[in-house]
């Protein structure tokens, strides 16, 4: 048997050494990388449902002030929800989020009437920014029923490269249909 003398023992396990030291750095890089990839994903996520949040928020807002505004003032002929304004442009009925293949579906754009209008009494949300109208479309879908109108309120967003939808819905009496004869 072979005997190294002690300067061949020293070289031989700097040697060893280095190639542990390069194989630990390797996986330390690698599990450096993981942690960054992690914290991204985390944060587009977090940044994700921050939207979806604002999304949430704007369309309650909407929902409500269609039931401040009443029935009879959203139905008339300078109201949202008129008639004429029902969208047939596709761009509109894509942004209802499928809603407008239900049976006798009125697509509104919000947006569109609101900017229409100018008159601040005439808008649903007359405190909606310019900021939140850069990030998110608003769309009513309405689908007539005889004593109850739904209204669909829907506001999207672009995350992630895909359209993203938020839905909220509320009903609206017709007086004439009701019984009581009262817009509740």
């Amino acid at each position: 048997m072979r005997r190294l003398n002690p300067a061949s023992r020293r070289a031989h396990v700097r040697g060893a050494t280095l190639i542990e030291g390069m194989a630990a750095a390797a996986i330390l890089a690698m599990g450096i990388s993981g942690v960054f990839g992690g914290l991204i994903f985390a944060s587009q996520q977090n940044a994700a449902a921050n939207r979806l949040s604002q999304a949430s928020a704007i369309a309650s807002q909407v929902r409500s002030g269609l039931q401040l505004q009443g029935r009879a003032r959203l139905f008339a002929d300078t109201g949202p929800l008129s008639s004429a304004r029902c969208a047939g442009a596709a761009e509109t009925l894509e942004l209802a989020g499928g809603l407008s293949t239900l049976p006798d579906a009125c697509v509104v754009d919000l947006d569109a009437f609101e900017a229409a209008a100018g008159d601040a009494l005439l808008r649903v949300v007359p405190g909606y920014s310019p900021e939140e109208r850069e990030h998110y479309r608003r769309v009513l879908v309405w689908t007539p029923a005889q004593a109850i109108d739904s209204v669909a309120v829907v506001v999207s967003f672009r995350s992630a490269g895909q359209r993203r939808y938020v839905k909220q819905f509320v009903a609206l009496y017709n007086p004439a249909e009701n019984g009581a004869g009262v817009e509740l």
